[in-house]
């Protein structure tokens, strides 16, 4: 095959993979506004361009699967077929054959994908109607035409650009020429030309990630810079400053390269609480708020399974049955609210139902009948809620299709830990519960404090100090079971020495200049002794060796502004290396 064949059909896979996930979006639409035509008009122009774009660069299988789909869109346009829920089952069983073909077509161009028995159902459910009928999903009442013809009609808008070149729609598929309208009024003249849209290019992922690279090495080559060059003369020293100014648009410029909205992960979303609350009989409505919050691409990437857990979750364990809720006195339909923010340089993703909340008598009994904790253990509520993170917890009698091994939840600590994240749960119970996850916006550049612990320096991520102080002798005293205890305030915080928890086992003897980093996590806070703190920079993470990759309590490495290496610590994973076993068997449950 040609190089410039095969391009082209590259190009078409990455356009048709978008234009699917689109369709499934419309096809989830259509069920709730059926008599949109709008929907319509945008599925006709995606069903063609994928078949146009599929033949022109020889998939012509695809191209007669998306003639078959099209002719059953025809149908439905023309009010023929009515949209019910076995309709848009069909659509949605097209929509995921069609996803698995492309990821075949994607690992061989040649690959064939059987299709026979798809498109015998989409024949015999195009042919179910031929009369006119009205719409069973449509609402009640009739919407009055606008006075502007519609600008969705394909009479009226050019189907959708395509980088294969488009055509006007078949002649089979044409609508009549729509009844004169009277001219609309002349709009007023602008005062200014019309902004032009932003252009955009398709640029490789393995490009950016080497831009980062580049960008990461010229921090720290700019930081070693700035340390080596305190003592040159003024002019040196306003350059390094005007070096460091024009470093840091261009690291957030490349930043921004890798960061796209949410959107698309919250739009699935949307199929999951469709096809869960459907299995489940339940009635579900998903909500959404702050789709345009942008997140790295590989921090959105990890971020897909947890989530699709939490929805899950939420639907089965979450919200009640239709019956359960109405004897409550609630609303029959539940609904969950997916939220996105950013927030202190964070990204923070809500999960909220207003379901039935959480019971932590339940949830302790449940965790002593599966052994994962003593029958003598005592838990607070906060922290039974966190059983449900641990291996194998489930509160499900049997094992179904959707839930019941105990391995989503653990799934969700196991992967937000991984990218560095946190996850919070705020519940009521028969009010419902909210699972709020808190991330870093990048993987590759953050902030950091550098302490010293002996002759060694170590760098503890900002986002992970609440607050710095040098105690007083009276401040710190011993309690047993606990050990040493930090009195703030009048809070009493557990009390660490970084270099007990670097090396378990060692005695320090508390120094007079030693400084307290206070650190406050999801269930906890506590307190760790440094020797020093030596500043704050901005650090590029450099991944640990694969022998220490899954070392708990560091989560990468970094080169200071002398060129020298430092570790990147975790305190909170570190000090449960330090509990004593009781305190720490409650916290890791």
């Amino acid at each position: 095959m040609a190089d410039f064949e095969q391009e082209l059909r590259e190009c078409f896979l990455d356009e048709a993979t978008q234009m699917v996930s689109d369709a499934e979006q419309c096809f989830l639409a259509l069920e709730t506004r059926p008599d949109d035509p709008e929907i319509i008009d945008q599925l006709f122009r995606l069903a063609h361009n994928l078949k146009g774009g599929g033949n022109g660069v020889g998939f012509l299988e695809l191209g007669a699967f998306m003639h078959s789909l099209e002719s059953m869109l025809l149908r439905v346009k023309k009010r023929e077929l009515p949209v019910t829920r076995p309709v848009i089952d069909l659509l949605l069983k097209s929509n995921d054959h069609l996803q698995r073909w492309l990821g075949a077509l994607r690992a061989d161009h040649g690959a064939v994908v059987e299709s026979a028995a798809l498109v015998a159902e989409v024949k015999a459910q195009t042919a179910g109607a031929a009369a006119p009928v009205e719409t069973p999903l449509a609402a009640a009442s009739v919407v009055p035409p606008k006075a502007e013809p519609p600008t969705s009609a394909p009479s009226a808008e050019p189907p959708q650009a395509s980088a294969f070149g488009d055509v006007p729609l078949a002649a089979e598929f044409a609508e009549p020429p729509p009844a004169a309208v009277a001219p609309a009024p002349p709009a007023p003249a602008q005062p200014h030309a019309a902004k032009p849209a932003d252009e955009s290019i398709r640029v490789s992922l393995a490009r950016l990630d080497k831009l980062l690279t580049f960008v990461g090495e010229l921090v720290i080559l700019h930081s070693v810079l700035k340390e080596q060059g305190n003592a040159a003369n003024p002019a040196i020293r306003k350059t390094i400053i005007q070096l460091g100014k024009a470093t840091k648009s261009v690291q957030d410029v490349s930043m921004s390269l890798r960061m796209i909205p949410i959107k698309q992960s919250f739009q699935k979303m949307q199929r999951i609480v469709r096809d869960t609350s459907a299995s489940l009989g339940k009635m579900i409505n998903l909500k959404t708020e702050g789709e345009s919050t942008e997140v790295d691409k590989t921090i959105l990437e990890a971020l897909g399974d947890p989530l699709m857990h939490l929805v899950r979750n939420a639907c089965d364990h979450g919200i009640e049955s239709m019956e359960g809720r109405m004897d409550a006195g609630k609303d029959p339909e539940g609904e969950i609210l997916l939220r996105a923010f950013h927030q202190s340089g964070n990204l923070v993703i809500e999960i909220k139902d207003n379901g039935g909340g959480m019971d932590p008598a339940r949830l302790r009994a449940k965790a002593v009948e599966k052994g994962i904790i003593a029958p003598t253990a005592s838990l607070s509520d906060a922290e039974a809620y966190l059983l449900i993170f641990a291996p194998g917890f489930s509160t499900k009698a049997e094992v179904t299709d959707i839930s019941g091994r105990g391995v989503g939840m653990d799934v969700v600590k196991t992967n937000i830990d991984a990218i560095s994240g946190t996850i919070e749960i705020d519940t009521e119970l028969g009010r419902g519960t909210c699972f709020r996850i808190t991330l870093p916006l990048t993987l590759a550049i953050i902030d950091g404090m550098i302490v010293r612990c002996g002759m060694g320096r170590y760098v503890v991520p900002l986002t992970h100090v609440h607050e710095t102080i040098r105690p007083a002798a009276n401040d710190v005293h011993f309690v047993t079971g606990v050990g040493p205890v930090f009195n703030l305030r009048g809070e009493n915080l557990p009390l660490f020495h970084l270099d007990n928890l670097l090396q378990p086992g060692l005695k320090s003897a508390p120094k007079e200049l030693s400084t307290a980093i206070v650190v406050r996590g999801q269930t906890r806070a506590f307190a760790v002794m440094v020797d020093d703190i030596v500043g704050q920079a901005q650090v590029v993470i450099k991944q640990l060796g694969l022998e220490h990759r899954n070392l708990r309590g560091f989560s990468g490495s970094a080169i200071l502004g002398d060129g020298m290496p430092a570790l990147i610590l975790e305190l909170e994973d570190l000090s449960l290396r330090a509990l004593p076993q009781a305190v720490k068997t409650r916290s890791a449950a």
